[in-house]
């Protein structure tokens, strides 16, 4: 398993792609020294280019998946606030209410639904 398939925090990922610039300069150097690119240079330039993409990416696959859990802990935290700030328990259907906290409804059969809230919680249930 290569470095960048192993699970590392941002800042870790952040330090590896510092190290591997400085190799790069370093490459860069060593190159500009020897006068004329070497099959070795270029195919280590190719390696450490190849490895600093791979790390940007699963940075940034890092950082979504971050933003998207903040954004439904977010959601989920405002449907909570909204719901203990009502002090009546509710008698009747609230339509209004209903739709600020449900995304969708999938309807599966005569007797079974799926809830889909706007926090991104999924709630399937059999009607009887």
């Amino acid at each position: 398993m290569s470095t960048v398939e192993q699970e590392f925090t941002i800042e870790e990922l952040n330090e590896r792609l510092e190290a591997l610039g400085q190799e790069m300069m370093g490459l860069v150097r060593l190159n500009a020294r020897a006068g004329t690119g070497t099959s070795a240079y270029e195919a280590e330039y190719i390696r450490v280019s190849k490895e600093m993409e791979q790390i940007r990416e699963r940075k940034s696959a890092i950082e979504e998946a971050e933003l998207s859990e903040m954004m439904r802990q977010k959601r989920i935290d405002e449907m909570k606030k909204y719901l203990s700030s009502t002090d009546t328990p509710l008698t009747k259907f609230d339509g209004a209410l209903f739709r600020r906290l449900v995304d969708k409804v999938i309807i599966h059969s005569l007797v079974e639904a799926t809830f889909i809230f706007r926090s991104g919680i999924e709630l399937k249930e059999i009607l009887v």
